[in-house]
């Protein structure tokens, strides 16, 4: 399954031009099998992702995009956004708790090369494919991603149509709703992809 991990949408993130319609309708036309909504500092209410699947007939998955002093965070299974996710303590906490997992978002953007050894412990692994990156970045991320704990993610950080599914994620197990998808990121049993 190619899921895109990494969306954002003019719902809530203020720097995309995209509706939830047009991102899923561009994610079909690329022959993706799903999406990840990723606003920046918010989370989609669960019962308004599965309103959009099921009128779209499309996987549709959210996450959040936080922004924090050490640079931007992809987030998985939070239960929501809290502003004091902004300091990379409380947000390794609260994800700690609740047992969401936690992806630098395009390392080589923010260092140039790569981030701190000792930062990159408090995640579970990098974006190894970020659409909007050069190959340099990327190349560096996907090296940074074979040294975690698990496999390095892929998505576009797409704010447009026309960059929707050019990096995805590839999963081995199939993808139905949030909770396989969590648990398919936990097994690790997926590959970051230039689509």
């Amino acid at each position: 399954m190619l899921i895109d991990l990494h969306c954002h949408t003019r719902v809530h993130s203020a720097c995309s031009a995209l509706t939830p319609d047009a991102l899923v309708r561009a994610a079909q036309a690329r022959g993706l099998d799903g999406v990840c909504i990723t606003e920046h500092d918010a989370l989609w209410q669960l019962e308004d992702i599965e309103r959009l699947a099921a009128e779209m007939d499309f996987l549709v998955l959210r996450g959040i995009e936080v922004t924090t002093e050490v640079g931007h965070v992809l987030v998985y299974g939070a239960a929501a956004f809290v502003p004091a996710m902004a300091t990379l303590e409380t947000l390794r906490r609260i994800a700690g708790d609740e047992g969401a997992l936690m992806y630098l978002a395009h390392p080589g953007r923010a260092y140039g090369t790569l981030p701190p050894e000792a930062l990159i412990q408090h995640f579970d692994s990098v974006e190894a494919h970020n659409g909007t990156e050069g190959k340099l970045q990327n190349g560096n991320a996907a090296k940074l991603a074979s040294t975690m704990r698990r496999p390095g993610i892929g998505g576009s950080d797409s704010h447009s149509v026309r960059e929707v599914g050019i990096c995805a994620t590839e999963f081995e197990d199939p993808v139905r709703d949030e909770a396989s998808f969590l648990e398919a990121l936990r097994s690790g049993r997926y590959a970051a992809r230039r689509v």
